[in-house]
């Protein structure tokens, strides 16, 4: 687990198919009661589903993830990237399937790529300052405190603050993730701050130069960017 300050600067390092170190668990430490069961009952999983989910009706996506049991009594967990969280879960509050992938990303369900798959395809807001309503000054970013240039960003209406510019819809103006990514993140020293008001738990800062280099990544890359396919094998690969 991390402080969000070394979640983003791990992000910014990571390539495209890593899983960044979560910033809180969701499923449980293994217990000294789990390591007696594997060692009882090596190649079996055990797996947990969502605490708020209709037991009655469970699909793949209620199913948080598992313990595998080892060959030598090790306990390996393993977390289902298609899980999709009850409201309310594991500070979970998502409005969007962008969000959906952010609260992934952060809490170590799926690697960069099934985040960028998502940001790619979605439509962000940007907030236009209300002395240039038209945009004709470009991208409204912000110099950071080490000279980079910060673009804030909302990814849905649901996250805008209800006061100042953002609260006023007639300076929102819709934008593609791919555009972000194609027009802003090839700018030197671009950052994005998605929901930068804080609203929930959709925090994230990008680097513009980690997002130039996974988008280069995904495009040369043979397989999909999303898939249900990633349940992994024990050792962890």
């Amino acid at each position: 687990m991390v402080d969000g300050r070394t979640f983003t600067e791990n992000l910014g390092q990571a390539e495209l198919w890593d899983t960044v170190e979560p910033l809180d668990r969701v499923l449980p430490e293994p217990e000294a009661e789990d390591f007696e069961w594997a060692r009882e009952h090596p190649g079996e999983w055990q797996y947990f589903s969502d605490p708020r989910a209709d037991k009655s009706s469970l699909t793949e996506q209620n199913i948080i993830g598992g313990y595998h049991a080892g060959e030598d009594g090790e306990v390996n967990t393993w977390l289902n990237p298609e899980y999709v969280p009850a409201n309310g879960y594991a500070y979970y509050d998502a409005e969007s399937p962008l969000e959906l992938a952010i609260w992934r990303l952060k809490y170590g369900f799926g690697p960069v790529a099934q985040f960028l798959d998502a940001f790619r395809s979605a439509e962000l807001i940007v907030v236009l300052p209300e002395d240039d309503p038209q945009g004709e000054r470009g991208w409204p970013s912000k110099p950071g405190y080490e000279g980079e240039q910060v673009l804030g960003l909302y990814t849905s209406s649901g996250r805008m603050p209800p006061f100042g510019p953002p609260s006023n819809p007639w300076l929102w103006r819709r934008v593609s993730g791919l555009d972000i990514i194609e027009r802003w993140a090839i700018q030197k020293g671009s950052v994005v701050v998605l929901n930068p008001a804080g609203e929930g738990n959709c925090y994230l800062e990008l680097y513009g130069s980690a997002l130039r280099r996974w988008w280069h990544d995904l495009q040369a890359a043979e397989l999909p960017a999303s898939s249900s396919d990633w349940r992994p094998e024990p050792d962890g690969t």
